[in-house]
């Protein structure tokens, strides 16, 4: 999502391609018992809707929060007609003994996720397809005039969130150690309210992924220390949906700032 708005763009179908990702690679691997299968079919069905949203949006010009609207309908459905709405079980063995592993203190799948957060950050700091995307969302004509292909820049982006969708998908799968085909659906906000709280603005070029971490580590602090202190669900997002406003201020403030 942080690519995304980089670009000055949004996309509101990542947590329903999470759940079909899930779906469809749980499906898979009960049916064949194979992990590796169920891998790259999770980031396959990932990579498909990054592929469509991307191809809708950088080249045929479609309105990015209208076309991930109607792609969160189509992966949500596809996620609760392959599952019937129950959740997907069978899946190997080997799914539970990977989400007790652990390494250093941490468990396995928190390493992946360090692993792409490291990975990210480099590509946007060091790649001139990361200097690209920061300057598609800062200018899109001065982008155009240096030369950059701007079509071809967007819809990039988004189907690297699609495979990372992907990647979350077959994440959820063992962590629960089933597939479940509402899995995305309570995070969504929690994805955007990240993003934005970390600081990146929504009209593109101002952000970064590590301000991102620090975003979703405010959340999970946040969430966490309200739940000790016994503050009632409703409440809680009251707060959160405060400290988004605070989030998106700062974002501003520092665009008009550059």
């Amino acid at each position: 999502m942080t690519l995304v708005f980089l670009t000055g763009g949004i996309d509101l179908s990542i947590a329903t391609v999470i759940s079909a990702s899930a779906v469809i690679a749980g499906t898979v691997m009960a049916e064949t018992q194979s992990v590796t299968l169920g891998v790259i079919t999770a980031l396959g069905v990932g990579l498909a809707f990054g592929v469509l949203n991307g191809f809708l949006i950088g080249y045929c010009k479609l309105n990015p929060f209208i076309t991930t609207m109607g792609t969160q309908l189509i992966a949500r459905g596809i996620a609760f007609l392959i599952s019937k709405g129950i959740a997907v079980k069978g899946t190997p063995f080997a799914i539970l003994d990977f989400s007790f592993m652990t390494f250093l203190g941490l468990p396995a799948v928190a390493w992946i996720a360090i692993a792409l957060t490291v990975v990210s950050i480099c590509v946007l700091a060091f790649s001139t397809w990361g200097r690209q995307v920061y300057l598609l969302g800062s200018n899109r004509s001065a982008a155009r005039y240096t030369g950059i292909n701007a079509e071809r820049t967007e819809a990039s982006v988004y189907v690297v969130a699609g495979l990372l969708a992907g990647v979350a998908g077959m994440i959820s799968v063992v962590n629960l150690g089933n597939a479940i085909p509402g899995v995305g659906d309570t995070i969504l906000l929690i994805i955007i309210g990240g993003v934005v709280l970390g600081g990146t603005s929504m009209f593109g070029g101002e952000g970064s992924i590590f301000r991102t971490v620090l975003g979703v580590a405010i959340l999970a602090i946040l969430t966490s220390g309200l739940n000790l202190m016994g503050i009632p669900f409703y409440d809680q997002l009251i707060i959160q949906g405060i400290l988004i406003f605070v989030g998106n201020g700062l974002a501003i403030k520092l665009s008009r700032e550059r």
